[in-house]
């Protein structure tokens, strides 16, 4: 059975319960094979922090089929230790790639002379260049840097772009921006692991988990320090200490001086998510 797959606008919708019939549920393939079909060249953007977690292998399977060039632009790198990705993370399975950053703009003249390389080998007198990925992986953004100029709309909060948008990259080509994409079985799923990844990766936003202490508890299983060492707290490896320490320390305190559990995890996450907080 083929893997369903719809468009991120869906979670940008907080405690909306889902109807049987919703004209703003997109699945794949609609908008991602029409992006794919109508590109000669795609770029996938990954946030280069969780290169395997934000990878969406049904569109590069269908891309594959199709005969499209992939360029893998790794995002987000001034968040990472490059030659610690280099030395821990097989980059042969992404190749071409680049590493990328839209904050600084790290990759900027490698990304569009890649770009440029692959455009010369067709044979047409306009290239399209379709970019795809997993909601709030930076494609927006990066396609501004790209264009020199603010082209397409930006947003913290997945699910921002809600339709294929044409910027133009030079005479040539033509970049064609796509909603971002994620499975079916993960939208509404309850399992700690995909609410995770989810969190992670910004798909779902900090404001918009049902329990934040539980994913900042699978996040610290992975990563056992990181909250300790960025906020200067020694919470034991204790999801229950560091937010009492936290709670206490930033004076997220209720009427009765207990410390809000909830609003102090939010801005845990909220730091994650920005990217404030790096891995170990």
């Amino acid at each position: 059975m083929r893997v369903k797959y719809y468009y991120s606008s869906k979670l940008a919708r907080k405690n909306r319960k889902p109807d049987n019939i919703n004209a703003h549920r997109i699945p794949f393939p609609k908008l991602a094979r029409e992006v794919i079909q109508k590109s000669d060249i795609l770029l996938e953007v990954l946030d280069a922090r969780f290169i395997d977690k934000t990878r969406n292998l049904e569109l590069e399977k269908e891309a594959s089929r199709l005969g499209k060039k992939i360029i893998f632009v790794l995002n987000k790198a001034d968040l990472i230790s490059v030659s610690d990705l280099k030395l821990n993370y097989d980059l042969t399975s992404l190749q071409p790639y680049v590493l990328f950053s839209s904050k600084n703009k790290i990759g900027r003249a490698r990304l569009r002379q890649v770009i440029n390389i692959e455009a010369s080998k067709i044979k047409f007198d306009q290239v399209k260049v379709g970019v795809i990925g997993y909601p709030n992986t930076g494609k927006s953004t990066l396609i501004n840097i790209l264009a020199g100029g603010k082209r397409a709309g930006t947003s913290p909060r997945a699910g921002f772009t809600k339709a294929i948008q044409k910027i133009r990259f030079n005479k040539k080509i033509i970049i064609l921006d796509s909603p971002g994409v994620i499975s079916e079985d993960e939208i509404n799923s309850i399992n700690a692991k995909i609410v995770k990844k989810q969190t992670e990766i910004g798909v779902k936003n900090y404001d918009m988990v049902k329990y934040p202490d539980l994913i900042i508890n699978e996040i610290m299983k992975e990563h056992s320090t990181i909250f300790d060492k960025f906020y200067g707290v020694d919470s034991e490896g204790d999801v229950e200490l560091l937010l009492e320490k936290l709670g206490r320390k930033w004076k997220f305190l209720k009427k009765k001086g207990e410390v809000d559990y909830d609003r102090t995890a939010r801005k845990i996450l909220k730091d994650w998510q920005e990217g404030k907080t790096r891995k170990s």
